[in-house]
């Protein structure tokens, strides 16, 4: 008979928690009352299991490298300027959205982590996933300092968050730039402005798209021209290049009103440096799945 809830009954549900919670088979089946014995135990524990892995390892790989969606995104403020109007955001994945991850795509029975302090004020977190293929439990390990806000509980999520990263899971956010924005002030710190959460979830799903390439922009689709671009075609001075993905890099552009657009050119070219000018240059606005982005169709380097 196939062990299902249904067909288990109430009375195991609560061990089954505590299975998920303590993530050994020993403590499962060392608390079971005398009414459930031990082998039933263990197969409860092995046909729940084998309902995640179906898939093979390189498929589970994938699905934890997949992007996070822009709600499940939060935001923090890496630095200010000078008038502490406006601050740098940088995108980060929580621990909750971790370990969301890792119950859709491996299976709550099947992963497990683990923390030792490290030199008295760091905590290094292990994330361990169960391999069907080799039957065994496979670790990989990262660290963090405590922060300066609740420092063990700071310690312990970001090494979990490390360690993540180690599976491949929100490693792709080290990509994505930080994107300035209005601010204002929230205690001794400051806050993202509400009306710009708007601005970096499109920001956002532009990046993801241009790092995953998962939708390629439609031909026929109608440009819309970014509120951010004052002039399409014209002259711009560049201001920085940071490379994004494989090949292509972003352009911080400053117009002659003065005025800064990001825009993106395919593939990288040597010959745009920070400083440079451009001139006859054309912005189109791409649509895509994912929202619009600003593309550099030509451009020439200005004497």
């Amino acid at each position: 008979m196939m062990l299902s809830p249904s067909t288990m009954g109430n009375a195991v549900l609560p061990y089954l928690t505590l299975l998920w919670d303590c993530t050994t088979l020993t403590i499962f089946t060392a608390y079971c009352p005398m009414s459930i014995n031990a082998p039933f135990a263990v197969s409860i524990w092995n046909n729940y299991r084998k309902d995640f892995t179906k898939m093979n390892y390189n498929e589970i790989i994938k699905r934890l490298h997949e992007p996070f969606g822009a709600k499940e995104i939060e935001w923090k403020i890496q630095v200010t300027s000078q008038d502490k109007k406006r601050g740098m955001a940088v995108a980060y994945m929580n621990a909750r959205a971790v370990q969301k991850r890792l119950d859709e795509v491996v299976g709550a029975f099947n992963w497990k982590n683990v923390y030792s302090l490290w030199h008295d004020n760091s905590q290094i977190c292990g994330i361990s996933i169960f391999n069907d293929e080799r039957s065994e439990w496979i670790t990989k390990f990262d660290g963090a300092e405590n922060s300066d806000i609740e420092p063990i509980k700071g310690g312990l999520s970001d090494s979990f968050k490390r360690a993540a990263t180690v599976w491949g899971i929100g490693r792709y956010l080290y990509e994505i730039d930080g994107i300035w924005v209005e601010i204002e002030p929230k205690g001794k710190s400051f806050a993202i402005r509400q009306n710009q959460y708007g601005k970096l979830e499109t920001e956002y799903n532009n990046a993801v798209n241009r790092i995953f390439s998962l939708k390629p922009v439609q031909q026929d689709a109608v440009p819309k021209i970014d509120s951010e671009a004052t002039v399409p075609t014209g002259e711009y001075k560049v201001q920085s290049i940071k490379p994004s993905g494989k090949s292509s890099q972003v352009l911080e552009l400053i117009g002659n009103n003065g005025e800064t657009v990001k825009a993106y050119i395919k593939a990288a070219d040597q010959s745009i440096k920070e400083g440079a000018k451009l001139s006859d240059v054309k912005i189109e606005t791409k649509n895509s799945n994912y929202g619009d982005y600003n593309l550099i169709s030509s451009y020439k380097l200005a004497a």
